[in-house]
């Protein structure tokens, strides 16, 4: 499958290195020209995103991925990877078993996991997000996820499920499907505020190079409200002052104006995709049983309570 991928992008005799396989294998690539990110997207065993997926089609999503990227790049203001073509001239190639091939060009500089976030830091990783945002403002695109009522709706259903495995206690069921409930009702009459976001801002996908902090990975990207961006920011920083910071940077340049319950909302939203999506693979671990617990205590009750 990988020499298969090499060969429909030109590779010849590069050095690869598996980065790690999650929803995709992911690999990096050095050759005679350059350094690349090759994705065969192709999940591993156990990792599921059918909940968001819906009836989507998985390429189609990807497609759009590419074209994000591709309208980034002709933004002089704006930093992040580019799209490498395949030798037919396409932002996606395909294997054998289509199984859909990407390969973006690498980064050089190291993620926010690998260095100290300071207040100025966190104050850039604001401004990166409302810059994201302005920048995406006018890019419609029909195939990306959508973090909204109707996904709200599917992970209801899963939960049940999940009560029925044995994966929930019966109190967990309810708290989880409560605060479900009231963030579908939030976010179906904040539709209006929808656009597209990024989804997933950890600290893996924020590289940062001569003191830029640059945003990769967008294929989680689909639309929802802007605080969507900010909350996922702040679970992975998880700094109340950074995290000040991170809003203060992200006022200082959006087109939009976040509130405080969008973000608390969205926080929990953050939480539940991990918790409902992956509830199958990680149930019987002590760390998730454990999580679940506090996430329940301190904030999803709390969310409940402050409607």
């Amino acid at each position: 499958m990988l020499n298969r991928a090499l060969q429909l992008y030109g590779f010849v005799n590069p050095n690869v290195e598996l980065i790690r396989h999650n929803e995709n294998m992911t690999y990096k690539i050095i050759d005679e020209i350059g350094s690349y990110v090759l994705r065969i997207h192709q999940p591993i065993d156990g990792f599921n995103l059918d909940i968001l997926l819906a009836d989507r089609n998985k390429t189609a999503l990807i497609a759009d991925e590419m074209a994000i990227l591709q309208y980034f790049e002709k933004k002089e203001n704006f930093l992040t990877q580019k799209v490498k073509l395949s030798t037919c001239g396409n932002a996606i190639a395909l294997l054998d078993n289509e199984i859909p091939v990407t390969v973006l060009e690498w980064i050089e500089g190291v993620t926010l996991e690998s260095i100290a976030l300071t207040p100025e830091i966190a104050l850039n990783f604001g401004i990166m997000i409302g810059k994201t945002h302005n920048n995406l403002a006018n890019l419609n695109l029909k195939n990306r996820y959508r973090y909204d009522g109707e996904l709200l709706s599917r992970m209801l259903v899963e939960v049940s499920k999940a009560l029925a495995q044995g994966h929930f206690t019966e109190q967990q069921a309810k708290i989880i499907s409560d605060v479900l409930s009231y963030i579908k009702k939030y976010l179906t009459v904040s539709e209006e505020r929808f656009i597209i976001i990024h989804s997933d801002l950890s600290k893996s996908n924020i590289i940062f190079a001569n003191d830029k902090l640059i945003p990769i990975d967008f294929s989680l990207s689909g639309y929802c409200i802007p605080e969507m961006d900010l909350a996922s920011a702040y679970a992975h920083i998880n700094n109340e002052a950074l995290n000040k910071e991170i809003l203060r940077g992200y006022e200082s340049v959006s087109e939009y104006k976040p509130n405080n319950t969008g973000i608390d909302v969205c926080f929990c939203l953050q939480i539940l995709l991990f918790v409902v999506c992956q509830h199958n693979k990680f149930a019987d671990e002590s760390w998730f049983q454990d999580s679940l617990v506090r996430w329940c205590d301190e904030q999803f009750t709390p969310l409940l309570i402050s409607q």
